[in-house]
């Protein structure tokens, strides 16, 4: 199987993406929900969840595991050498910004630990980074209720200096990117899911096929199991541990 992991339902949308690419493979995701947020945790706290994550996944039969987040990706280089499992991060689309809208002021909206570890000297030109995990929160607690006009009390102060290109620079942001490309029609939007999908495309012969996906949660079933059965139109088996 697949294993997926987030401090919440952000990698969600990182999993439709990948279900869509390979119906045939099975998935099992987990929701570290007592954890979030992970922008918020130090080093050693995010590194010894990454830890803890990849060998639950790996002890429920996953094969290839996906870091959902952002936060826990810039966290993860070190962890991820101990293990002999395949695993994928997920990054801003910094690379996408430059390579596809080149000239254009670009930001990238992420975690605060994220934006810290964001070299400040980098081969992207000016492209400036935000963090702005209040906006991880509103997605996490009010998905899918989430109102216009508390993202744009959010993201309107960071939408200065004529911002064109603006990368959600985590996983969370993503299930926004229609409501924001309503709200600022003369913005560009990024999210990177097509390159992640493509990276953890490379190691699907580790993935086992036919099997039923799992999500589970370490925080409120109720809550999540409803998120789950509204992002995948149904029935899921949603499971608390």
């Amino acid at each position: 199987m697949i294993g997926i992991f987030d401090s919440g339902i952000g990698g969600l949308s990182l999993y439709q993406k990948a279900k869509e690419s390979m119906p045939e493979k099975g998935f099992i995701y987990f929701a570290d929900q007592t954890n979030f947020p992970y922008g918020e945790k130090s080093q050693g706290e995010l590194e010894e969840i990454i830890r803890h994550n990849i060998l639950l996944l790996q002890d429920m039969g996953a094969n290839v595991i996906l870091i959902a987040c952002n936060s826990a990706t810039v966290s993860s280089r070190k962890i991820r050498n101990e293990f002999a499992i395949p695993t994928v991060g997920v990054e801003p689309g910094v690379k996408v910004a430059k390579d596809f809208h080149a000239g254009k002021k670009a930001l990238v909206l992420a975690t605060e630990i994220t934006a810290q570890k964001h070299p400040k000297d980098n081969d992207y030109g000016d492209i400036r980074i935000a963090g702005v995990s209040e906006l991880a929160r509103l997605v996490e607690e009010h998905y899918p209720n989430i109102k216009e006009s508390d993202v744009r009390a959010i993201v309107d102060p960071k939408f200065q200096n004529s911002v064109e290109v603006v990368v959600l620079g985590c996983t969370h942001y993503h299930f926004l990117r229609e409501m924001l490309e309503k709200m600022y029609p003369n913005k560009d939007f990024i999210v990177p899911e097509e390159a992640i999908i493509g990276q953890l495309k490379r190691f699907t012969d580790y993935a086992d096929s036919g099997k039923g996906d799992i999500f589970l949660t370490n925080g409120d079933l109720k809550k999540f199991q409803a998120k789950v059965e509204y992002l995948t139109k149904g029935q899921a088996d949603v499971r608390k541990i």
